[in-house]
């Protein structure tokens, strides 16, 4: 490869009928990545790897897969392995069945490849079993295995561990972790849950109504956790952001009931008896450092359709 650019977006948009799916999207991933692709259900995260994949095309922009984005695009897809939605495989085969069905569809000739992945996966003890006895978060390992045969340089997974329990979320982040570190595979992940990506993902995206909102490196997503002040109220949100302006505050409203700024070292100690002077109607005012999800929450739902 000239460059440790594996994939790369430039002004990327799929647009239907009725909707746009994704607006203008662009983004790269370097080689070693754990790319976590974040964003609520319908934010574009499944296009945007299906596109990535060729089971889309898109309306606008252009993609490159590891330097190549003319007609020889689709030979690199060769290259990579792709779990989007559902891993596809047989319930009443084997594990190993399974696996040996998609070796012997790309045409692989080591037959060492399938026992190899299925120990990779921590599948090799139960590969006889058949795949309708596996539990979730078996099949979802032996779908990872199936997307590793061929040795790709380039894995796609969409929302692995969806509906996982605890122990399942817990095998498939190892997996992730041992692909990239070990196998030296550069993944792209998504998942609608901030924190289960942060523990594997080196660089992130927040995806959101077909926007990318934000890239950060993982240093500069803790970063941008912050100490905010948070106000629940039962009244006019636009009154209430009125007020704080007036002392140079510049708030957010996450909905109807909740305000929230940046904590500031020179707020006056007794700010919650002004707003009570004001007659606004407050029940809850803290101050509180943001979570990984208040961050994202923060950044999805700031201000919306709500103003002084």
């Amino acid at each position: 490869m000239k460059s440790d650019i594996v994939f790369e977006a430039k002004n990327l948009s799929k647009k239907y009928k009725d909707c746009t799916a994704l607006n203008q999207v662009s983004f790269s991933i370097k080689k070693g990545d754990v790319f976590g692709l974040i964003g609520e259900n319908g934010a574009g995260k499944t296009t945007l790897m299906k596109i990535i994949a060729g089971s889309i095309k898109a309306s606008n922009g252009k993609i490159s897969i590891m330097g190549v984005s003319n007609r020889y695009i689709q030979n690199m897809r060769k290259e990579m392995g792709v779990i989007i939605e559902s891993p596809a495989y047989y319930g009443d085969m084997t594990g190993y069945e399974n696996m040996e069905y998609i070796r012997l569809a790309k045409n692989i000739q080591n037959k060492s490849a399938v026992e190899d992945i299925l120990k990779l996966v921590d599948l090799y003890d139960v590969r006889f079993r058949k795949v309708n006895k596996y539990s979730l978060g078996m099949r979802q390992r032996l779908g990872i295995g199936m997307a590793l045969i061929g040795n790709p340089q380039f894995l796609i997974l969409d929302e692995p561990t969806n509906g996982l329990d605890p122990n399942g979320i817990v095998d498939i982040r190892n997996l992730i972790e041992r692909l990239n570190k070990e196998q030296g595979i550069t993944i792209l992940i998504s998942s609608h849950i901030l924190t289960e990506l942060y523990q594997v993902s080196t660089r992130y995206g927040i995806l959101h109504k077909g926007n990318l909102l934000a890239l950060h490196t993982a240093q500069e997503l803790q970063e941008k956790c912050k100490k905010v002040v948070v106000i629940v109220h039962e009244d006019n949100p636009s009154n209430i952001l009125c007020f704080l302006k007036k002392y140079d505050i510049m708030a957010n409203s996450i909905n109807q009931n909740t305000i929230y700024f940046d904590y500031i070292d020179n707020l006056p100690h007794n700010f919650l008896s002004l707003l009570f002077d004001e007659k606004f109607k407050i029940m809850e005012y803290y101050i509180k450092q943001e979570t990984l999800e208040d961050y994202f929450l923060r950044l999805t739902k700031r201000g919306e359709n709500i103003h002084c």
